[in-house]
């Protein structure tokens, strides 16, 4: 294939990843304005963030096992019409079950895209040039991610929610066309398609009843008799799902792939890096809006300084991982993390707002430069690529979702320590409570670093051992 259509390629695979990625972000500042609209409380309306990153949680797996069977390609650009699709019926809802449904609909898209953007790419670069690439697609999934409170406050300042979603349409087509002239012909695959049911049933029920344990559990408290049985049932489903992976002749994950050190603590570092992310998308808005006082388009600003440094830094970092290695690279970016979170957990409001563009620019560098998709790809065997590709993306919309859960939990548990009671909404009349949850919070996401750079460390430290062994 030319170099200059591998280029265009990318860019085709990357757009569609930042649309489906930003739409698990971009809708959190728009929550408010959709609950007027729609006529619904504030909870019922976080629906709209939370049906989306679980149904892609439970599909990614299934569509990495079915694109190894029927091709890469195919899935991800009838996942690209599907997406947009459903974009375009959640611009034009007009309640609350309409919108839900279309966001199905758009996550059964991300899904099919999320699970074969990787494989795509690897598959279409020489291995020499995976860093760079996974890391240009991953400055566009990394941006998407945390670029959508800034984005979504921008579109908000001139337009309505609707845009929000609308704006995926023209671009989806765009990437689309472009994928559909330059992607190379394959042949329709004559295997017969296994489909792993009891595999699949378990696995989509054990990430069911987690979900709805953390998000349940926010309201009522993790303390609660339904919560704790919730607990039990998805820890006796995963159980199950990996009793079944281990017999079943076509299983869904072939769990040898866990086998790899590297693989799997690059899944779990890069799970509490996204979680970190998260944190920004729900507290950093409150902050600047409620607690500043800023407008939703100056709040909007000074968010873009994250997904503007991440820009620069992820293709920089994917370079740089072709000479020394993604996992050298990612250990390295961990601790420049360490800067931000420790000025997110510390800052006034009487302190310049300089600061705040500083832990921010600073914490976009270091996201860009941490290098989770090379890292994950390179340590899985070529028959593995595809569904490395869908657990990477799986690890990814965990740790959102998980981190949407722990910022919101955390934050309030924060406020509630400070007030002496149980709150739950923003303190109006006390918003010196925020800042103390959220600095409460923060120290949570301060210690999931650490823990990342731990990981890594084991990672490194066992690389060298066997590459001194061997020598």
């Amino acid at each position: 294939m030319k170099q200059q259509n591998q280029w265009l390629l990318l860019m085709s695979t990357s757009i569609v990843s930042f649309m489906s990625t930003i739409d698990a972000s971009i809708v959190n500042i728009a929550v408010p304005k959709m609950s007027r609209d729609l006529h619904v409380p504030n909870n019922q309306a976080e629906w709209v963030v939370s049906v989306y990153l679980v149904s892609i949680c439970v599909l990614l797996i299934f569509f990495g096992r079915l694109s190894d069977q029927i091709g890469r390609v195919r899935i991800f650009q009838t996942g690209t019409l599907i997406f947009v699709t459903g974009s375009l019926f959640c611009g034009l809802s007009l309640n609350l079950p309409m919108i839900l449904g279309a966001r199905l609909l758009q996550a059964l898209g991300a899904s099919m895209t999320m699970a074969t953007n990787f494989g795509i790419i690897t598959d279409i670069f020489p291995p020499h040039r995976h860093g760079i690439a996974l890391g240009v697609n991953s400055s566009f999934v990394q941006v998407g991610n945390i670029a959508g409170p800034g984005i979504g406050g921008l579109i908000l300042t001139w337009l309505n929610w609707h845009y929000i979603f609308y704006i995926n349409v023209p671009i989806g087509i765009i990437a689309y066309l472009l994928g559909h002239h330059f992607f190379p012909r394959t042949p329709r695959s004559t295997r017969k398609i296994q489909v792993d049911v009891p595999g699949f049933s378990t696995y989509a029920g054990a990430v069911i009843s987690f979900f709805v344990m953390i998000f349940w559990g926010q309201m009522i408290g993790f303390g609660d008799w339904r919560i704790l049985s919730l607990l039990v049932v998805t820890i006796g489903l995963f159980a199950a799902f990996f009793v079944i992976e281990q017999r079943v002749a076509a299983p869904l994950i072939n769990l040898k792939i866990f086998h790899n050190l590297g693989f799997t603590f690059g899944i779990l570092s890069a799970m509490l890096v996204y979680a970190c992310g998260y944190f920004n998308n729900v507290i950093m808005p409150f902050y600047l809006q409620d607690r500043l006082l800023l407008s939703s388009a100056i709040a909007g600003l000074i968010l873009m300084a994250v997904p503007l440094l991440n820009i620069f830094s992820a293709p920089t970092g994917g370079y740089i991982a072709d000479h020394i290695g993604a996992e050298k690279v990612s250990f390295y970016a961990l601790f420049i993390f360490l800067i931000p979170e420790v000025i997110f957990l510390s800052i006034q409001p009487s302190w310049s707002i300089w600061w705040l563009i500083i832990g921010l620019a600073l914490f976009g560098t270091a996201n860009g430069a941490f290098q989770n998709n090379p890292m994950i790809m390179g340590n899985a065997s070529p028959e593995f690529q595809g569904i490395a590709g869908s657990i990477a993306a799986l690890g990814r919309n965990f740790g959102m979702t998980i981190g949407l859960s722990l910022a919101t939990s955390l934050l309030y548990f924060g406020i509630s320590r400070q007030a002496g009671r149980r709150v739950t909404t923003y303190p109006d009349a006390h918003p010196d409570w925020f800042v103390a949850g959220m600095h409460f919070a923060y120290r949570f996401a301060l210690g999931m670093i650490i823990l990342a750079i731990i990981l890594l460390a084991v990672v490194l430290y066992r690389r060298a051992a066997k590459e001194k062994r061997v020598m």
